[in-house]
């Protein structure tokens, strides 16, 4: 079994084509399918079931692709530990993050990072967990910070709690609701601009309902959260938001937070990395800033 027959594997399961798959390595249909074959014949099974307009995995197949998938992480982190050792540079961490994570708590162990290791490279990306996970199983990340996955994680990766998030309701700094304790009620009829957040959806629809109120319609809508924050604190708009992502523009006076009860449950922030990968000492230096920071 050749590392090239793995990674000829890898690409024919993620396209489920053995064209778009030859393309992607940048060698012929013929080439890739006689790798495959030669990798089927050397562990003596199946692994795609192949017909002219459709490529599956065979049981084989789904048992080797997590394997396949740890030999190619395993080998793209040797070789960022070899460059290393070779003074190449001294060190690079890959992260993923979503959007609640980068506003606060990665800037920070970032900064803690660099201040003990300031020639250290580091490498950003910023998705959702659904997307961040096939690039941390295929050795592209090393780990993701993000807020804890609704869905079912793969077995291949552990997930650990960093810190908690929940969510506020905001105003302007000069809102006549800021700074004061309020009673659920004293949010109706206001007007409201939402982002793109279903937990804070939930939760207010859930404050609305206890008041025997349906949730209002929003009068702006947008994905964009700096908008959305720029909005509330130049007129008399409402928002909810997690509580990392308004920490900023609350610390700085741009926006207020209204005290109200019943908002709603915290939801964790985690870290999520390879179970039982190699793990290079920039890494670990890093998980060692996120968890001081969360803490």
């Amino acid at each position: 079994m050749e590392l090239r027959q793995i990674s000829h594997f890898l690409c024919v399961a993620e396209y489920l084509s053995f064209s778009a798959a030859a393309e992607d390595c940048g060698l012929t249909t013929q080439a890739v399918s006689k790798s495959v074959r030669q990798l089927e014949q050397t562990l003596g099974v199946k692994l795609f079931d192949r017909d002219t307009r459709t490529v599956s995995l065979t049981t084989f197949g789904n048992l080797l692709l997590p394997h396949a998938q740890a030999i190619q992480a395993e080998t793209k982190q040797f070789g960022l530990n070899l460059e290393t050792a070779l003074g190449a540079h001294t060190g690079t961490v890959r992260l993923g993050a979503t959007p609640t994570a980068l506003t606060q708590l990665v800037p920070r162990a970032l900064k803690r990072l660099f201040d003990l290791r300031p020639t250290l490279r580091v490498e950003v990306e910023r998705s959702d967990f659904e997307h961040l996970t096939p690039l941390l199983l295929r050795g592209d990340l090393d780990l993701i910070v993000s807020t804890a996955p609704t869905k079912t994680v793969d077995s291949l990766i552990t997930i650990e709690p960093l810190m908690t998030d929940y969510n506020i309701i905001v105003c302007s700094a000069d809102n006549a609701l800021a700074k004061k304790p309020l009673k659920p009620k004293a949010l109706l009829n206001r007007q409201w601009v939402t982002v793109n957040f279903p937990r804070g959806e939930n939760d207010l629809k859930a404050l609305f309902s206890s008041m025997g109120e349906k949730l209002p319609s929003p009068s702006l809508q947008t994905t964009a959260t700096d908008f959305a924050i720029d909005w509330v604190s130049a007129s008399n708009f409402l928002s909810i938001l997690p509580a990392q992502i308004a920490a900023g523009a609350v610390a700085d006076g741009r926006l207020s937070a209204i005290e109200i009860t019943d908002l709603g449950d915290p939801w964790p922030i985690v870290m999520a990395y390879r179970r039982n990968a190699t793990r290079s000492p920039a890494a670990l230096a890093l998980i060692d800033a996120l968890k001081i920071e969360a803490a």
